[in-house]
């Protein structure tokens, strides 16, 4: 099973989510993308911008389902059910700013919302988290991302690239983003945490290059795949 996520920087679904069907995703995590002309179980978008939202896709062997959100939860972390040769509950990520929970206080605020999810598990959260450690101090110690990592560690959750790549958190070799589409401003701002279970199972992380996606956008897709078997 292949999980990318890639923030398109905008544009055209028609344009944009080719791009990450050629990497062969089974099940992609699309945020700042306008909204396709086609919504089905393998095509969801959320967002009250039509040009502007989040998508999720999948491959023909993988159904989406979206769940129902509970009352007061921030935009976006939704939740959806996936069923197919592996089957699970994907939290789609894009924090936002301009609402009470902006940016990485909203995942912290939803990751509390629904413990039940969690407890049935197995839960994987994708997509662009606009955080990272070396900005915990801009937030609530309880509501930042180190908050998020051992929130999600206490339930048996790793993120897919630090478990591989033997990074730590804040320090990370590679850039999911380019402030300004800088190449000397990187940051890691885009995630794929999976249960630590399926994380032994990991056969390839990637992270594009900055010359290969200059043209598309201001971010780089992460593709995690996972050996299928045994989940």
């Amino acid at each position: 099973m292949r999980l990318v996520t890639w923030n398109a920087g905008r544009g055209k679904f028609a344009k944009k989510a080719p791009l990450v069907a050629a990497m062969g995703a089974d099940i992609a995590v699309i945020p700042e993308i306008a909204k396709p002309e086609l919504i089905n179980e393998h095509c969801l978008w959320f967002g009250t911008n039509p040009n502007q939202g989040i998508a999720i896709t999948s491959s023909p062997n993988y159904t989406l389902t979206p769940l129902p959100e509970k009352a007061g939860a921030p935009k976006y972390v939704i939740p959806i059910r996936v069923k197919g040769p592996i089957s699970f509950t994907l939290f789609a990520v894009w924090t936002i700013q301009g609402q009470e929970m902006p940016y990485i206080r909203s995942v912290a605020t939803t990751i509390d919302m629904y413990p039940e999810i969690f407890d049935q598990g197995p839960v994987v959260m994708l997509g662009d988290f606009n955080a990272n450690t070396i900005w915990d101090k801009t937030h609530p110690k309880h509501l930042n991302h180190s908050s998020v990592v051992k929130r999600l560690a206490d339930r048996g959750i790793v993120s897919a690239y630090h478990h591989v790549r033997g990074e730590p958190q804040g320090k990370e070799s590679e850039a999911t983003f380019y402030l300004h589409h800088d190449a000397s401003k990187p940051f890691h701002i885009d995630y794929c945490f999976l249960p630590k279970a399926w994380a032994e199972r990991i056969c390839l992380v990637e992270v594009g290059t900055f010359q290969k996606w200059k043209g598309y956008s201001d971010h780089r897709p992460l593709l995690v795949e996972i050996m299928g078997g045994g989940f």
